[in-house]
């Protein structure tokens, strides 16, 4: 959290505020104003849980072996660390300081997603494996970061979302994932940026948890086959 990351002691949870609103109290040590607790409390529920992506899946193999919830979590945290995984949030964020917010910040993104696209980079909180029309969290997380920067004064970002948006969507017709509008909202929560993916696994701990649980009710060992496909047998001579 920020208090543990700078300096700050941990302190104790309060019998009066709901999970959001304690996550917060205890990173920042202030009672959270009910726009701010709304908008994390969307993001938490949105990344809970996510079907059989990369970490689900790892966490189900893992269980499957009859090995501890404990050792389940912690492989779906590391299948989670990898980029094309976790930590796109964060990298979302990362545009959005180096294109920069302020006066003539639509015109700074068409230019970044045109240099970025013809550089071949890719642009991190666009597309998704699954949802091919666009990611059916989105407008829901869209409209929480709406209310939130609404209420923080903070127009120049959600100028900034909708510039870049736009631009990627106008250049390569992809929509943006959930991270696109997480990273930001997380930004004006207050939340330093290396923080965000630590918030998701803390969200989809409850969704790996579930999985564990529904995997051991009915278990049997995930051991995919597979088709080899290169030389021929080779015989030593004699």
């Amino acid at each position: 959290t920020p208090r543990g990351g700078h300096g700050g002691l941990p302190l104790p949870a309060r019998d009066d505020l709901g999970y959001a609103a304690n996550f917060l109290w205890q990173a920042f040590g202030a009672e959270p104003a009910p726009e701010v607790v709304r908008a994390f409390e969307v993001s938490l529920v949105l990344y809970a849980e996510h079907s059989f992506n990369a970490s689900t899946f790892t966490a189900r193999v893992v269980t499957s072996t009859l090995a501890d919830l404990h050792s389940a979590v912690t492989a779906a945290v590391g299948a989670l660390k990898g980029p094309l995984h976790g930590g796109a949030n964060e990298a979302v964020w990362d545009v959005f300081e180096e294109v920069g917010t302020g006066p003539g910040a639509p015109e700074r993104a068409r230019a970044w997603v045109r240099e970025a696209l013809a550089a071949h980079r890719r642009v991190m909180g666009f597309g998704h494996r699954v949802y091919r029309d666009g990611d059916s969290r989105v407008p829901t997380m869209r409209a929480a970061l709406r209310e939130l920067a609404a209420h923080l004064d903070r127009p120049d970002v959600l100028e900034l979302y909708d510039a870049l948006e736009g631009a990627v969507a106008g250049a390569k017709g992809i929509r943006p994932n959930l991270d696109f509008p997480s990273g930001p909202a997380y930004h004006l929560i207050g939340f330093d940026t290396p923080v965000f993916t630590p918030i998701f696994v803390a969200a989809r701990v409850t969704g790996w948890t579930a999985h564990v649980r529904e995997q051991r009710a009915a278990n049997s060992l995930i051991r995919p086959l597979s088709a080899y496909d290169g030389p021929a047998e080779r015989h030593l001579a004699r």
